[in-house]
């Protein structure tokens, strides 16, 4: 049976930790917030562009964009993973890595060239070893700025990358947040863009200048980039909820312990004022 000193030490750990991980829950619940409230600001313009880029779309009577264009000997594909810069927040990183792997190697079973772009310290440690796959890193601070003109910036580089013909795909892969308990992963084909979006119903009659091939081609990169912001805040907004959702585990779990052994401490201490009880009681008895 361990010593009161011995219990007295785990207890002292156990409640330094119990300050650290409800202090982390605190903070991710308070980001969360705020990420979804960006979240759901930016959903609101990008629906409003995405709605009117389809009008004009469905008003032309054929189309040629060349970023909804299939390369039809397509070959290369870029898979682009959003991860966390930190820990503690469950298999957030893991489920990323593990989905990465996946589709890498599906792609190779289609003799595709694969080349990985990583955003998140997370992601980028787990494939910074493999030297079988051409890997480019997105620098950590970009969670610290959740800046749309930063990522937009990195959007802008597939972009090019892709008209050149440098890569004929672009897939993300990433955490989408359901709610504080669950968020799942997902992948999604950035380019070429589908058109799956598009509706057949009637449109507004729009006036435009300049023409409307001409405003559908300057609008189609924007709406790649909304895409590209999209996934970003989405990913955040899913890590926050999952450090939130650990953290308050976490939390529990030290609170299930300390009251495991404050009893176990109080028992032992029972136990030893008990003895000394006896010991006291029988050194009376030895006297008379």
């Amino acid at each position: 049976m361990p010593s009161l000193k011995e219990i007295r030490g785990r207890i002292n750990s156990v409640s330094a930790t119990l300050k650290i991980t409800d202090v982390n829950r605190m903070i991710s619940s308070a980001k969360l917030h705020k990420a979804q409230g960006s979240l759901n600001s930016f959903l609101h313009y990008k629906n409003s562009i995405l709605s009117t880029f389809y009008d004009i779309i469905n008003s032309l009577p054929e189309t040629n964009i060349p970023l909804m264009t299939e390369n039809t000997d397509a070959k290369k594909v870029l898979i682009v993973s959003f991860s966390s810069n930190t820990g503690l927040c469950g298999a957030f990183n893991t489920n990323v890595i593990k989905k990465t792997v996946e589709t890498i190697d599906r792609y190779r079973e289609k003799s595709y060239n694969v080349s990985l772009y990583t955003i998140g310290k997370k992601v980028y440690d787990g494939f910074s070893h493999n030297r079988d796959i051409e890997l480019e890193n997105v620098p950590s601070d970009i969670y610290d700025h959740q800046s749309y003109t930063q990522v937009s910036e990195i959007a802008e580089k597939v972009l090019t990358m892709y008209l050149n013909r440098e890569i004929d795909e672009v897939v993300m892969i990433y955490n989408r947040f359901k709610n504080i308990l669950t968020q799942y992963i997902l992948e999604k084909k950035l380019l070429p863009m589908t058109n799956g979006d598009i509706r057949k119903d009637s449109y507004p009659d729009y006036i435009m200048e300049p023409d409307r091939k001409t405003l559908v081609n300057v609008l189609a990169p924007q709406v790649v980039k909304l895409a590209f912001y999209e996934t970003f805040l989405e990913s955040l907004v899913a890590e926050y909820a999952a450090r939130s959702s650990a953290m308050q585990a976490a939390t529990d779990n030290a609170n299930d312990l300390l009251g495991e052994l404050s009893t176990q401490y109080n028992k032992v201490r029972q136990s030893a004022i008990t003895g000394e009880l006896i010991d006291i009681v029988g050194g009376s008895e030895a006297l008379k």
